[in-house]
């Protein structure tokens, strides 16, 4: 059984390689998370990359350097006003259009990951899943119970 889920999971990342527009849609919905209460806190910000860089598929699809920059770009974004935090959804629903669905699984379930990583999800934070469920065709209660 761990053969074929590890066997899952390399086919997984293969399947990612490349595929730059979904790591950075993640990315995206990441800071989209973190910033939801208006601000990106440097420690917000390690989570998010922190559980970015030890995903296990992502972390065999794409180097930490790949990874980091794309988290970067995003984190950026969200810095800059609404001229970014529209950008941030933009990048989710670009992720959207050239994704699969289990592609767009993955994306959903990290930001939830990184939502949960205080050990609650507030409200302001919920209402950003919400969000990124809705552009992805995705409900968020599906994963939260």
């Amino acid at each position: 059984m761990f053969a074929r889920l590890k066997e899952k999971l390399s086919g997984s990342a293969a399947r990612l390689n490349g595929k730059t527009d979904l790591l950075e849609g993640i990315c995206a919905a990441c800071v989209m998370v973190g910033a939801a209460d208006g601000d990106l806190s440097d420690d917000e910000a390690t989570i998010a990359l922190d559980r970015l860089l030890n995903h296990e598929t992502l972390s065999v699809a794409f180097s930490g350097t790949q990874i980091e920059t794309a988290f970067d770009k995003q984190a950026k974004r969200a810095k800059s006003g609404l001229s970014g935090r529209l950008g941030l959804k933009r990048e989710v629903e670009e992720a959207k259009a050239k994704s699969t669905a289990d592609d767009l699984e993955m994306l959903l379930v990290i930001a939830i990951d990184v939502a949960m990583a205080d050990g609650e999800i507030g409200d302001k934070e919920r209402k950003a899943l919400n969000d990124i469920g809705q552009i992805v065709g995705l409900s968020v209660d599906r994963y939260l119970g």
